[in-house]
């Protein structure tokens, strides 16, 4: 302790008789100007946040996802695999860019529409993010697509805030669309699900659900 007082009492006498004291001061840190060209940033394509079932829940919630999020997403080109489990004459009005129409529960026949790598992130959706949508992200899960989940508040929350949607066209010189309702040579009836390159297509009721692919050729 004797020593230590020694130290800094000597320590103290070099500093007055050598006018040391600037060395004490801390050291200024200069202003570096940085050579860099301002962020712009496009304000039209950040999602809405406002009060409402869509802007929650996070991208670590266990079961759904919130329309904020998904917007998000969608805007940064990093959008998972979406699917529309509406009607095809529902999904004929619009759909989430990039979704899939597959009514139902019909997922569960067309796993071949998912990535193999199931630990990427799948949507499924509906008009309201009714108990289907839970039941089939909840299907999804336990078959190891661990990062399923249902878009909470569905298609009306989507188009409610004017995220973006998009129209679904025929396959290259086809006829039919997603929607249209077609008749077989059979004389069966059934809407367009799918419009598929070389013109053929999945079709759907909603006695039987999915069938296909089917040429074009085949349909009236």
């Amino acid at each position: 302790m004797i020593r230590d007082r020694l130290k800094s009492g000597l320590r103290s006498a070099a500093i007055k008789l050598f006018k040391m004291e600037k060395d004490q001061e801390p050291h200024a840190v200069p202003n570096v100007k940085l050579d860099r060209a301002p962020v712009s940033i496009d304000r039209s394509v950040i999602p809405k946040v406002v009060a409402g079932s869509g802007d929650t829940p996070g991208p670590n919630h266990k079961e759904d996802v919130g329309r904020t999020v998904l917007s998000a997403a969608v805007h940064s080109g990093s959008a998972p695999v979406i699917i529309d489990h509406r009607p095809p004459a529902e999904c004929a009005g619009g759909m989430l860019p990039g979704a899939i129409c597959v009514p139902g529960l019909g997922l569960k026949a067309r796993t071949d529409l998912l990535p193999a790598d199931k630990s990427l992130r799948v949507v499924v959706y509906d008009q309201l993010g009714s108990d289907e949508s839970v039941e089939l992200a909840a299907w999804l899960r336990a078959q190891g697509w661990t990062a399923a989940r249902r878009l909470k508040g569905g298609w009306a929350e989507w188009i409610e805030h004017d995220e973006p949607v998009v129209s679904p066209a025929p396959p290259t010189g086809g006829r039919f669309s997603v929607g249209d309702p077609v008749e077989r040579a059979d004389g069966s009836r059934h809407w367009v699900q799918e419009g598929l390159p070389g013109m053929k297509y999945w079709l759907w009721t909603p006695e039987h659900g999915t069938i296909g692919p089917v040429s074009e050729s085949e349909l009236k």
